[in-house]
């Protein structure tokens, strides 16, 4: 008879130990250890008829890759192209975001495309279901409903329906009766997940899942959980800004950082097709402490305000406050300033904010950060229709950064006429559109200071 024994799970990391203890000794999370019971099993060689032989390459049967289009361009593009066959895609964002939104919008474009669908909801009834429908504009569309959250069911489900496409609403509802303990914890997230993502693969499935976030921003749920699936993208923005960007953290299918961007409006969520008019004021005047970047998110360039506030500090230690950018990538660029262009900031207070609430990585911001500082500094502002392109080094030299050709050609289409990139010359032959451009190359932080007095004679 198998012997049973308790052990203890942490569960954000599933370190496993036989006793218990405040503070998980991998991951550093307190009360996380959560009693289990496990019984020894017997191991039993598996049959032989169940033995799978290796397959040469060769002899590998190709399948259909033509992905299935959604009919939202925005969502095609995160996921590289549209939804391929035997795909698992995890969608995560915070509560509210638009995660369930913009999936019951998909599932009503495919419907209306003769694609297959079920729909699973473990979280909401049908009546509920209906109103967002209603308000979606899709309650006349027959999208096909499961409410449950037994995986058993829905797996039996998915065998008599027969979908294309399935989406799950959310992972961390679906619980087997198979497995010890609740919905939602580690272990029952990590086999319902691993049980319907080997069903999708067998059956050439596309498969969604919905997934939460803690507290702390991380996907709810074990980490293997993202290394099963194909792609993960995530849901940012927030209830105080109406545009929401899908962003793409890991694709097997195409490229990884690809973004789309949406406005959440009372019928669903609408897509941007160019999200630089949604990040710009439209004011090329230049207010003082205001610089427009040119950044590259995924496959495409987008234009954005960096707006800084310099003032005299009131306490005794002057505050550095970012929003949409690195604390440490503030203090790196006032650090630059200070030593090679003689700009000392140990009696004021800086601010940064990327205008629209964006989050912003792309190195070649740093150019434009340095001069929105020095612009509310100095209280000037800087030359109308200005963009700014570059890495700055800690010898305060310009760096280039990728995709110089794409930025540059995204600031003519919008009408900037001034571009101020690294020193190198990188293009002798600009483009028809970009000839009545100035393009001032800067090699060193100091010279961008000589250049805008020039500019602005």
């Amino acid at each position: 008879m198998p012997k049973t024994k308790i052990y203890y799970i942490c569960t954000n990391c599933e370190y496993e130990s036989l006793k218990w203890a405040g503070k998980c000794p991998a991951c550093g999370q307190w009360n996380s250890f959560e009693e289990k019971l496990s019984e020894t099993k017997i191991v039993r060689l598996p049959k032989q008829e169940n033995i799978r032989p290796p397959v040469l390459l060769p002899e590998i049967t190709e399948l259909d890759e033509s992905a299935i289009q959604t009919g939202i361009t925005e969502l095609d593009r995160v996921l590289g192209g549209g939804i391929y066959h035997a795909a698992v895609t995890l969608v995560a964002g915070d509560p509210g975001i638009g995660k369930s939104t913009l999936l019951l919008q998909v599932a009503g474009m495919l419907i209306q495309r003769r694609h297959k669908v079920l729909y699973v909801t473990g979280e909401e009834s049908l009546a509920q279901i209906k109103v967002r429908a209603q308000r979606l504009r899709l309650a006349q569309t027959p999208i096909p409903f499961l409410v449950e959250t037994n995986l058993e069911n829905i797996i039996y489900q998915i065998e008599q329906v027969k979908p294309k496409v399935v989406i799950i609403d959310s992972i961390q509802s679906i619980f087997s009766e198979n497995i010890n303990g609740a919905p939602g914890n580690v272990g029952q997230v990590r086999e319902c997940a691993f049980t319907l993502i080997r069903l999708a693969k067998e059956n050439n499935i596309a498969l969604f899942f919905i997934g939460h976030i803690t507290k702390e921003g991380s996907i709810a749920g074990p980490k293997v959980l993202e290394h099963m699936v194909d792609v993960v993208i995530y849901f940012e923005g927030d209830t105080f800004h109406h545009y929401r960007i899908l962003r793409s953290l890991k694709n097997r299918c195409g490229r990884t950082n690809e973004i789309g961007v949406f406005i959440m409006e009372m019928d669903g969520l609408k897509e941007i097709d160019n999200p630089s008019d949604l990040f710009l004021s439209g004011d090329t005047r230049m207010p003082v402490g205001t610089s427009v970047v040119s950044i590259f998110e995924g496959s495409r360039p987008i234009l954005v305000e960096i707006q800084a506030l310099v003032s005299r500090s009131n306490y005794g230690i002057p505050q550095r406050t970012v929003s949409g950018i690195e604390q440490a990538r503030l203090a790196l660029i006032l650090a630059i300033l200070e030593k090679h262009c003689g700009i000392h900031f140990g009696l004021n207070d800086v601010f940064i904010k990327v205008a629209g609430g964006l989050k912003l990585s792309d190195p070649g911001i740093d150019l434009g950060i340095a001069m929105s500082i020095y612009s509310s500094y100095s209280n000037k502002p800087l030359p109308e229709k200005s963009v700014y392109i570059g890495e700055i080094g800690l010898n305060g030299d310009i760096r280039s950064v990728s995709q110089m050709d794409r930025r540059r050609e995204e600031a003519a289409k919008l009408g900037y006429k001034n571009i101020f990139l690294p020193g190198k010359k990188f293009s002798e032959n600009p483009s028809d559109s970009q000839k009545d451009i100035r393009l001032n190359f800067i090699a060193h932080i100091t010279d961008v200071i000589s250049a805008r007095k020039e500019l602005r004679k």
